[in-house]
């Protein structure tokens, strides 16, 4: 009996503690989708972006569809540090603020000249904040992003989110930022530009809004950016590039010939001889045409053999000239010492606090490249109007 009562008192406790003691209901959270930080001259603005729970349901009062209205707002505070802003906006708040859905975190970019470490400090020590969000560096204020027009997308953070998972940029998270930090601290920024173009049947004061190039971090301060095409290398040796299309001169006439990347795959290997440490680069890469201008018949053999040493060539001047750029910044953004410390564990040890020197002033680059061309298309060759013949005729 003494043993029955004893369970029962056992089984009795287990079921009065049953549940989640610090469980916040759905309808009294906030959910972030977008973060957006930047440096002001009254301080540091802070920027959260998240739905509003009584515009997403259609034909309910207030919803998107009938009141005509964003589905979503901005709350942003201005203090001394981020903790503050933070504070501040809650305060301000009916609802529990939850970083659960932020896949998107935005700097600006007199922020990111500043230095974000306290940013990364805030993310590395804030559990609920979302270390697989994708970061990104505005040219210019944050509050550029709040004027963006919504054609095709719902909320502007699934505009970013798209970037990435298209691999159309140079995609990085914190988790890979906080990796880099333990070899040093360089890394690459997918970086933002705006304008008034790209937009068709859309408002003229539309703002338009798109990836272009990266942004160079060492440690944790921008210290340049490697703008529009100068960034082509740096997808070819992060093996980004699937689905984006490249253009090269073709070697019969040297008119352009745009090529679309379906696969992609780079190895890289180090060689150490003293302090002097030689890359090898080597990028394989299949293809498919897309467009020529060039007289060049892609059915003979010979010639298809030298488009694709044209694109081999191209891929070759991308990544040394990407990395040649980051060796004139001294910022190993591309994070090339971690092939040296997986090889050479204890000759890294060695040269560990030089690195630096050693990444601007002797590290080779040899890159090579393989490029097969899959598709043609049935075109055998480009068809264009001869102004002279007044008549159809093959370049």
């Amino acid at each position: 009996m003494r043993m029955t009562a004893r369970l029962a008192g056992i089984l009795l406790s287990l079921f009065l503690l049953a549940g989640c003691w610090s469980s916040v209901e759905l309808n009294d959270r906030a959910f972030v989708r977008i973060v957006m930080v930047d440096k002001t001259d009254d301080g540091y603005e802070l920027v959260l972006g998240m739905p509003l729970a009584n515009r997403l349901i259609p034909g309910e009062v207030g919803g998107g569809s009938q009141s005509g209205r964003e589905p979503f707002t901005y709350f942003s505070k201005i203090e001394t540090n981020l903790s503050d802003a933070f504070r501040k906006i809650q305060n301000d708040l009916s609802r529990k603020i939850t970083f659960g859905q932020t896949h998107v975190v935005i700097i600006g970019n007199r922020y990111a000249e500043e230095g974000i470490g306290s940013l990364l400090d805030l993310i590395a020590r804030e559990p609920r904040v979302h270390i697989n969000a994708n970061l990104f560096v505005t040219h210019g204020s944050v509050d550029q992003i709040i004027d963006l027009p919504l054609t095709m997308e719902r909320f502007p953070s699934d505009i970013f989110y798209a970037y990435g998972k298209r691999k159309i940029a140079t995609a990085i998270n914190f988790k890979d930022i906080l990796k880099a930090h333990y070899m040093g601290g360089d890394f690459l920024v997918t970086r933002l530009v705006f304008g008034k173009a790209g937009i068709m049947n859309e408002s003229k004061e539309e703002n338009w809004m798109g990836p272009d190039g990266a942004a160079v971090f060492k440690a944790d301060k921008m210290v340049g950016s490697l703008p529009g095409k100068k960034a082509a290398g740096a997808l070819w040796i992060q093996g980004q590039p699937e689905t984006r299309e490249i253009t090269v001169p073709s070697p019969t006439d040297g008119k352009a010939v745009s090529l679309l990347v379906e696969r992609n795959s780079t190895r890289i290997r180090p060689e150490l001889t003293g302090d002097i440490v030689t890359y090898s680069i080597h990028v394989k890469t299949d293809l498919d045409i897309v467009a020529s201008y060039s007289n060049i018949n892609l059915k003979d053999h010979k010639q298809l053999k030298e488009m694709e040493k044209s694109v081999e060539n191209k891929i070759k001047e991308d990544v040394e000239h990407s990395i040649h750029l980051t060796q004139q910044m001294g910022t190993d953004a591309f994070q090339l010492n971690r092939y040296l410390e997986w090889k050479y564990p204890k000759e890294w040890n060695r040269i560990r606090k030089e690195w630096d020197e050693i990444f601007s002033k002797k590290v080779n680059i040899q890159c090579t490249s393989d490029a097969t061309i899959r598709r043609i298309g049935v075109v055998k060759k480009t068809f264009t109007l001869d102004p002279q013949k007044d008549k159809e005729v093959s370049k």
